[in-house]
């Protein structure tokens, strides 16, 4: 039976396959393949915006170039539906997990201090590679991938070594040469309990002296020998805590504040100027013996105790103290950058108090080895350590001239920001320069060449430039009294660098070392006279001392040389000199060191200056000082006698007797054996004499005060401050030498004869 409609159904045919059928023409097949509607994958950026059909053709979709004739493009990771876009997501994704992994586990792993750092980085909207790059960079180096179990081997690859915590919360560095570190916790007594304090003191119970002489401290020697916190000083003094304060640290503190004090408190022996501070001082120095350990606490103390034997000519017993000091802070590894804590357990302001102990400690033990002239205990290159970063509420600290009488009526106009750690970070920085130097002078590793000088020269004076304005020297106002004697440091640096070549000058230089000491000894005199004008000179700072010397000596140098082509030179030498040694002499009540700096411009005077201006003259006799070439030059302006001290031992160079004890019998004692050396001027060849030698090639020459140095024939091999150790041939020798070297005779100017 047939279907009603079949006659409307198309009938079905076979299907020709153009492989078989060679008669089908190509007109036929491309006419079947165009009626088929060909898929794309993703339309032209045009097409989509007009809603348009895309045939997808590249580099230009037929739409694009016939119909509406625009400009075709394509954007394939537009279309996030496309297998490859959604890769690359997804990749993106577990990136940007593995960047938060990261974070997450420094959050995990890292102390308060480094959390607390993280999450400001995190509020500040830093990207997350900002922050990766600065947790890196922070003590806890949190894992970026899961590491291998540990071993013994890997115990040991630790290069730069690890802590060992005591049971009393001390620490100790030690480096990967080291076995110590391998161990575990040392048993160590506790620490005095905080109820047997009381006022910190066994010496008084006087608080109001306490508060006194805690001041002048803080006032007059703290804002440049900054070795520990004002701040979290105080607060562990007024709360008993051990940890940031010790009866130790405020002895010696109260020792150094009564060199600056009125009060006869202030002396053992009220009677006696010379005992002034020693009954404090014998106290630190009882509690030292008795408790020696590596604490934190102790390196401020020893580093106080340095400065204070310093002040009062014990130049020995400081410089002892002060590398004690630096010891200790090598031990505790506070050079260094790291976690001291194995717990994690350090906070930020533990820290900080590292820092701040650490460059403190360092400003003063270099400082000290400039003074003494020697090597420093820790060459620049060993610090691993960041400079702590001032904070405006610390720094807009008012500072106030405490002692000064006129505080007891009204301000003295004198009151203003102390800016204490912006000052820290300069010294410190200078304070590195100046390191450098003393490695150059006492340690060098081969010959000193005028582009030598002149690289240290130019740090110098990129340091200058860039000082922050608030410790600029103001015109429009009073300079805060540590600015003032951050500039002077920084100018006896200057002498200091180039006071052994006075004699020479550089070949591609035009200002020659004497005209940069010359200038330099000038700034420092005016300096002095402004802080003198402002403060007075009772209480300066200690650092004054050594470097109204150094001016002082370039001041005597003018004055004994001839200089036709500058005739002014010597009378302004003459000025400046006299303004000196009347400041200094207004700082001999507060420093004893001082009477054996006026032997030194006495004896130099005497020996180099055959005319003495009448201005130097009188001021050498206002201070009691016999006048140069006068009958009764013999007799000497000397120091306090500090055998009427009761907390120490006196340690001068110079013998208290003439007699030695042997085996219990008294005999005089030999003379020593040393060529004597009187100046020749006049030998007519040209060579400098042995005298002159001891005066002008020793960088420092205050340092060896009665210690003559013997002629060149019998130089000792440790003779390093001469010059002809520094420069090989010496500048009596081989000249063609010393002119490779950058150097030529300054033959313009005659020097002692030559």
């Amino acid at each position: 039976m047939s279907h009603p409609n079949a006659n409307s159904l198309r009938r079905l045919v076979p299907k020709i396959d153009a492989a078989r059928t060679p008669s089908a023409s190509p007109t036929d097949e491309g006419s079947t393949a165009s009626n088929k509607r060909r898929c794309i994958s993703s339309a032209c950026m045009p097409c989509r915006k007009r809603k348009s059909k895309c045939d997808g053709e590249k580099p230009a979709c037929e739409s694009c170039s016939i119909v509406y004739k625009t400009h075709c493009a394509y954007d394939i990771d537009s279309d996030h539906r496309r297998k490859g876009a959604l890769k690359r997501d997804i990749r993106q994704l577990e990136e940007e997990n593995e960047k938060r992994d990261v974070i997450l586990d420094a959050l995990r792993k890292g102390t308060e201090a480094d959390v607390d750092d993280i999450i400001q980085l995190v509020r500040s909207d830093e990207s997350y590679d900002t922050i990766i790059e600065t947790i890196k960079r922070m003590p806890i180096k949190p894992a970026l991938k899961p590491e291998a179990s540990p071993t013994l081997e890997g115990e040991l690859a630790a290069f730069t070594g690890k802590p060992s915590l005591k049971r009393a919360c001390d620490n100790r560095h030690y480096g990967h040469t080291s076995n110590l570190a391998l161990a575990g916790s040392d048993d160590e007594l506790p620490l005095v309990a905080a109820d047997h304090i009381g006022t910190w003191t066994k010496v008084t119970s006087d608080v109001d002296l306490i508060k006194h002489l805690l001041s002048l401290y803080f006032t007059w020697s703290h804002p440049i020998y900054l070795v520990f916190s004002e701040e979290v000083f105080f607060y562990a003094l007024n709360n008993k805590k051990l940890k940031w304060c010790s009866p130790m640290l405020v002895n010696a503190c109260l020792a150094l504040g009564c060199n600056y004090s009125d009060r006869p408190e202030a002396r053992a022996d009220i009677n006696d100027p010379a005992t002034v501070g020693d009954h404090f001082f014998a106290e630190a120095k009882r509690l030292l013996n008795e408790d020696d350990r590596s604490c934190l606490t102790t390196v401020q103390a020893l580093g106080v105790m340095s400065c204070r034997q310093a002040m009062m000519g014990q130049d020995s017993s400081g410089w002892r103290y002060a590398g004690q000091m630096m010891t200790m802070a090598i031990e505790l590894g506070l050079h260094l950058t790291y976690n001291v804590q194995p717990s994690g357990k350090v906070t930020d302001s533990e820290m900080e108090a590292r820092r701040i102990t650490f460059w403190g400690s360092y400003a003063l033990e270099t400082i000290y080895a400039m003074c003494v002239g020697r090597i420093s205990g820790l060459p620049r290159t060993a610090i691993q350590l960041e400079k702590s970063v001032p904070k405006e509420n610390l720094e807009m600290k008012i500072w106030k001239p405490h002692g000064d009488p006129r505080l007891l009526h009204e301000p003295t106009g004198l009151e203003q920001p102390a800016f204490t750690y912006t000052v820290q970070v300069q010294s410190s920085r200078l304070t590195e320069i100046v390191s450098d130097t003393l490695q150059m002078f006492y340690a060098p590793r081969d010959r000193i060449t005028s582009r030598k000088l002149e690289v240290h020269h130019e740090r110098f004076i990129q340091w200058h430039d860039e000082l922050p304005s608030s410790i600029t020297i103001k015109r429009d106002g009073p300079t805060l009294p540590q600015v003032i004697a951050l500039h002077i440091y920084y100018h006896n640096s200057l002498i200091h660098l180039f006071r052994p070549f006075l004699r020479v000058s550089f070949v591609q230089n035009t200002k020659s070392p004497h005209q940069i000491c010359t200038d330099a000894a000038v700034t420092i005199a005016q300096l002095m006279s402004l802080y003198s004008k402002t403060y007075s000179m009772r209480r300066a700072y200690f650092i004054l001392v050594h470097c109204g010397i150094s001016a002082a000596i370039i001041h005597i140098v003018n004055i004994s040389r001839t200089d036709p082509a500058s005739p002014q030179l010597s009378v302004q030498a003459a000025a400046y000199l006299t303004d000196i040694i009347h400041m200094m002499h207004e700082m001999y009540p507060t420093y004893p060191l001082m009477a054996r700096y006026f032997r030194v411009i006495r004896s130099l005077i005497t020996k180099w200056v055959q005319n003495v201006p009448s201005n130097v003259r009188d001021a050498l006799q206002a201070i009691d000082l016999p006048s140069p070439h006068s009958s009764d030059c013999e007799t000497d302006l000397r120091p306090p006698d500090p055998a009427a001290s009761t907390s120490y031992s006196t340690d001068f160079d110079e013998p208290s007797t003439s007699t030695v004890e042997i085996n219990g019998k008294r005999r005089k004692q030999s003379a020593p054996d040393l060529t004597q050396m009187t100046p020749n001027l006049n030998n007519g060849k040209g060579a400098l004499t042995a005298a002159a030698r001891e005066f002008l090639w020793t960088p420092f020459p205050e340092s060896m005060d009665g210690m003559p140095v013997m002629p060149p024939e019998r130089r000792s091999g440790n003779d390093n401050m001469d010059i002809s150790r520094m420069l090989d041939s010496g500048v009596d020798g081989d000249w063609a030498q010393l002119n490779r070297d950058g150097f030529t005779m300054d033959a313009g100017n005659e020097f002692w004869g030559v």
